[in-house]
């Protein structure tokens, strides 16, 4: 018996320890010579091979299909079918581990996780194994966090002598649920609970003192306090908020939908903050809390579609809150802000980078406009999403157009097919109206895609861009890449993302979202079930590449890029990047054929 196998790698990682137990107790060493048949064509695979060390190739009908090096399976897929056509030959003197066929199949039926990579469906394998649990306990984790790093409802004084109607209209005003008052030295709290009783009562409002319904035993703790305390309390005492102090003052309360929605991502938590944010300081406190719930949910293991819903509900609240600060109404009637890309999409996590655009009404000018335009811009600077290198943002004018100039800017890009107006097109394609007078967008999707659809020579063009990026996928199925780091939007994400825009385009559907896309086309039969499926599953996994390494990069104050380095891959991730790559590479060729890209 060898104690020599890794079980960090993968699949063998999924195995529990009494499964490794038994793995190790059968499990064999064996030797073959450079140029030795390790498996023979149509041989019976009768045990499951992991490399120890050397290198060995995997050759179909004389050609080398793949080569395999330490920690790598040789036969995974061979095993279920108990024969394969391919062969195995030994490159160099190689040790490798042999596992019984019928234990291997055992730990497939009893190990879900296990048995996925054995999957000869790649949707499956990246579906399943893609998503790992996290290692620490998130809600215990949580419930230790600081009271300060939840939201906390500022504290709202009225004088002595205010009236429940005072109290009333502040609450309107200022959209809070509890008001503070200080009489005859002691501190008191007023709740929208307590206006509902007054009322009750039927008495009047402008006539009654605040102070004869406040309550003056305060239930509080400190700021520094873990969150855990604060439930304690509101629990012990049936309350929906506790005031929260420092050593000098009370600075807030922290309600309870606030504290549930903190400890369950808080995306509702986020929402309120930013419809209620009355200024740029507080719209920005509360959108720097998205960066906490995209961290939660990706450690959770939380599929990165849906954490781009989530981020991208919102982002588009976010975005149109901007506009409502810095705008007034009597602009934003007359024109409609859309952003585009990956904004568009829906698919945006992390802000990399920001593409908008500005339609404006035939016939309406105003003075300020440049000024608001270019506002807006930095406004999204400073909350930390960097200006669009190409410029797609509305402080310039090329994207700040009325509704007939941009009718003559898309004849001139489909009369003029080069390689940046298809690029224009393509991000337009994907725009989505955030505020203003969304007909003004509804008028331009509409006769930008009359006649694109029946535009064979325009869709050839609007497709070659895909032909221009290499896939990074080597001989023998290896990774290649530049000093060690590989660009997942050149190699997989923009050509997956365009091909399936291009599909559409042609088919003349309207949803932006790639994977609305994809269901859309498996619906109307222009891909099958599985093509889609795997598609789908590739999209999502190179996705969550992205924003794994996007996140490690941000933590560590570097720029978010789309890079990855190799050496950091888990021997999993490589796997599984290498099975993505290779539908990358088949839905290349697809769209090579329908759109004849070899003709142009």
């Amino acid at each position: 018996m060898s104690t020599l196998f890794d079980f960090s790698i993968a699949p063998y990682s999924s195995l529990t320890s009494t499964e490794q137990d038994h793995f190790e107790q059968t499990l064999d060493l064996q030797y073959f010579a450079s140029g030795s048949t390790v498996i023979a064509a149509n041989a019976e695979n009768t045990a499951l091979l992991v490399v120890n060390k050397g290198l060995i190739a995997e050759e179909e009908q004389g050609e080398i299909v793949t080569v395999y090096s330490e920690l790598e399976t040789l036969n995974s897929k061979a095993l279920l079918n108990e024969s394969a056509p391919q062969q195995w030959v030994a490159i160099e003197d190689s040790l490798v581990f042999s596992i019984p066929r019928d234990l291997i199949l055992e730990l497939i039926r009893n190990n879900a996780r296990f048995g996925a990579y054995f999957y000869q469906d790649i949707a499956h394998r990246l579906a399943t194994l893609s998503q790992q649990p996290s290692a620490e306990d998130e809600l215990q984790s949580l419930l230790l966090t600081p009271i300060h790093s939840a939201y906390l409802h500022p504290a709202q004084w009225l004088t002595a002598d205010a009236t429940v109607l005072d109290a009333a209209r502040h609450m309107k005003a200022q959209a809070c649920t509890a008001v503070f008052i200080q009489h005859q030295q002691r501190t008191g709290i007023f709740t929208q609970t307590d206006l509902r009783d007054f009322i009750i009562s039927e008495q009047s409002a402008s006539q009654c003192k605040m102070a004869n319904y406040a309550h003056f035993q305060l239930h509080s703790v400190r700021a520094n306090a873990p969150l855990h305390s604060a439930m304690a309390l509101m629990v012990k005492h049936s309350i929906g908020r506790v005031v929260v102090q420092t050593d000098d003052a009370i600075v807030g309360t922290i309600e309870q939908v606030d504290l549930l929605a903190f400890l369950t991502q808080h995306s509702h938590l986020v929402q309120n903050q930013i419809e209620r944010a009355r200024n740029l300081e507080e719209l920005g406190f509360a959108w720097a809390q998205t960066d906490k719930i995209i961290r939660q949910q990706q450690s959770q293991g939380i599929k990165v579609t849906l954490i781009a819903a989530t981020i991208r509900e919102l982002h588009r609240k976010f975005l149109a809150k901007i506009w409502q600060l810095i705008a007034p109404n009597d602009i934003t009637q007359h024109v409609c802000l859309v952003c585009m890309g990956s904004e568009g999409r829906g698919e945006q996590i992390l802000p990399t980078d920001q593409d908008n655009a500005l339609i404006i009404a035939d016939g309406f000018t105003h003075p300020d406009l440049v000024r608001i335009c270019e506002a807006f811009n930095q406004a999204l600077i400073r909350f930390g999403y960097p200006p669009c290198p190409g410029k797609v943002m509305v402080n310039n004018p090329y994207w700040r157009r009325s509704e007939s100039e941009f009718k003559h800017l898309f004849n001139e890009w489909m009369a003029q097919t080069n390689g940046e107006n298809m690029l224009n097109l393509a991000i337009w394609v994907d725009a989505y109206p955030v505020i203003g007078n969304k007909a003004l967008f509804s008028h331009l999707r509409d006769y930008l895609q009359q006649d694109l659809s029946t535009n064979d020579s325009l869709l050839g063009h609007f497709a070659l861009p895909i032909a221009q990026f290499d896939t990074p996928l080597g001989f023998f199925s290896q990774l290649r890449s530049t000093s060690g780091q590989l660009d997942l939007k050149k190699g997989g994400i923009f050509t997956l993302v365009h091909g399936i825009r291009c599909l559409t385009l042609k088919a003349g559907i309207k949803n932006r979202n790639t994977y609305h896309r994809l269901d859309v086309l498996r619906e109307r039969e222009l891909l099958s079930p599985e093509f889609a499926r795997d598609l789908s599953e590739t999209l999502a996994y190179l996705q969550s590449l992205q924003l794994k390494f996007g996140l490690q990069k941000a933590q560590q104050g570097k720029t978010i890029d789309n890079l990855i380095t190799l050496s950091q891959l888990t021997t999993l991730e490589r796997d599984l990047l290498k099975d993505a790559l290779v539908v990358v590479k088949r839905f290349k060729q697809h769209i090579s054929h329908q759109f004849k890209l070899h003709l142009l």
